[in-house]
């Protein structure tokens, strides 16, 4: 079926990098179109644990200062997106284990009904 180690490890290693997603930087990405170019603008809120930790100085650029809520609400959207992935690769690691442990082990037979078909050929 699927090697249980592996799905196991692979399951984890997301799971760390959906942790490693907490401590990230927040970044806010607006378009803008005119009628001659296409641009797209990136404003760098800072760390995630700043923002919702109200440890930023907004005053020190103009930009993040007018974009106060919008980081704020990105970052939340960020951390809730980070807790739902987590409970859901909990709920599918447990899944995954249980399925694991009540596998029964089937020996694969086809190598003695080739014998036994050539054995009745003859």
């Amino acid at each position: 079926m699927f090697k249980s180690k592996y799905t196991i490890v692979a399951i984890l290693l997301i799971m760390l990098f959906s942790i490693s997603n907490i401590f990230s930087i927040v970044y806010i990405e607006y378009n803008a179109v005119s009628l001659v170019e296409y641009r797209k603008y990136t404003i760098e809120c800072g760390q995630l644990l700043d923002i919702l930790g109200n440890n930023i100085d907004y005053s020190t650029n103009s930009l993040l200062s007018m974009n106060r809520t919008s980081c704020r609400n990105m970052a939340i959207v960020t951390l809730l997106n980070t807790f739902i992935s987590l409970i859901f690769l909990t709920f599918l690691l447990f899944v995954v284990i249980k399925l694991i442990r009540n596998r029964s082990e089937v020996e694969d037979l086809s190598d003695l009904i080739k014998i036994l078909k050539k054995r009745n050929k003859n």
